[in-house]
């Protein structure tokens, strides 16, 4: 089968994240199971134009925006797929346009508030209503994908008579528990945008000051300037900034963390959430779509108001006390990261192609 995925960055753009690594696993899986995969994607400084990754064959064209109009030419260049998986982070490709072959639409999450968090208004606004009004138009007949039960119903919102398949996230299986630092260590892992809301953590952390807890903020974004200068303002001197870590660095930061704390306003799932977990981290997250749902409340996490950083100070104060509700909860995220594989979701994936390959078929 012969795979063609559309997704507006690849796992070695510096800005990658969760929505990279979703359709990256599972890639390698479909190649290893003999398909031909392409995924095409915008160019970033001192990237090939053409390149491959774990047999995943890289197209990249355009830059940040342009890259929706670049794929359609690039497209045009490649080898029919039997497949498409039509990747809308924010934006759709709007593939339909110009690929007569059976479409997926893989949405994460809708973004609603994040346009206005994240983007000045005449963007917001567009970028608002390509997803709100243009995407349910061009993709009311086509299979769609998301990746939490959360995102199902709000995608269910824009297309109700859509049936969304969900096709969860998953973690490696070389994320395992280690050895916990002896004193008490935050972590907070994933890009830094303002809908993440990690300021809200750094306030938490202000209220903590009077424990002996050390925080680090792994991951790196345009909201990274903010943050440093809050964390000044709040005269945090606990609060160690690691920007991009290679994958060995991140898993012993999350071994060894306490607690990892996930404060955003919303998100398809937050695979960093199961990572954490699989390294017998507990998390506590925002109560939002996405998040309570790879959060298990009370048992490999705890949930708290969206914004809320006294209630979020509160209770990483009762754990960092209480080792002993620390320690189950330990335990409950590994039992409960346990659940998530990511062949387990590639096999799920290429079934939704083999069903679409037939419809075509009869």
């Amino acid at each position: 089968m012969r795979i063609l995925i559309f997704n507006w960055r690849d796992m070695q753009h510096p800005q990658a994240g969760g929505a990279e690594l979703y359709l990256h696993e599972q890639a390698k899986y479909w190649h290893q199971w003999g398909s031909q995969v392409d995924w095409i994607c915008s160019h970033f400084p001192g990237a090939p134009r053409r390149d491959e990754a774990d047999g995943i064959q890289l197209h990249r064209c355009g830059n940040r925006f342009s890259v929706y109009f670049a794929a359609a030419a690039r497209y045009r260049k490649l080898p029919r797929p039997d497949i498409i998986i039509d990747a809308e982070n924010g934006i759709p490709f709007f593939t339909p346009l110009y690929a007569r072959v059976p479409t997926i639409l893989l949405i994460h999450h809708i973004h609603t508030d994040v346009w206005s968090q994240e983007y000045k208004w005449l963007l917001a606004r567009c970028g608002n209503c390509l997803e709100s009004r243009a995407m349910p138009r061009f993709y009311k007949n086509k299979s769609i994908v998301t990746v939490s039960e959360s995102s199902r119903k709000m995608v269910k919102q824009l297309f109700p008579a859509s049936q969304p398949e969900i096709v969860p996230n998953a973690v490696s299986p070389q994320l395992e528990p280690g050895e916990k630092s002896p004193t008490p260590e935050i972590i907070f892992v994933g890009r830094l945008k303002r809908y993440k809301s990690v300021d809200v953590l750094l306030r938490a952390m202000q209220r903590l000051s009077s424990l002996d807890i050390a925080l680090h903020i792994v991951g790196r974004g345009d909201d990274e300037g903010r943050l440093r200068k809050l964390a000044d303002e709040l005269e945090l001197d606990s609060v160690e900034f690691h920007g991009f870590v290679e994958e060995p660095k991140k898993r012993e930061l999350l071994q060894r963390a306490w607690i990892m704390v996930n404060p955003s306003v919303i998100e398809g799932w937050g695979i960093t959430n199961i990572e954490a977990n699989a390294c017998g981290t507990p998390t506590l997250g925002a109560d939002v779509p996405g998040i309570r749902d790879s959060i298990l409340d009370q048992q490999s996490g705890l949930l708290f108001e969206y914004g809320n950083d006294r209630q979020l100070a509160e209770m990483i104060a009762r754990l960092v006390k209480t080792p002993s509700e620390l320690r189950n909860l330990s335990q409950g995220a590994i039992d409960w990261a346990r659940n998530f594989s990511w062949e387990q979701s590639a096999k799920k994936m290429y079934g939704i192609f083999e069903q679409l390959r037939k419809k075509q078929y009869k």
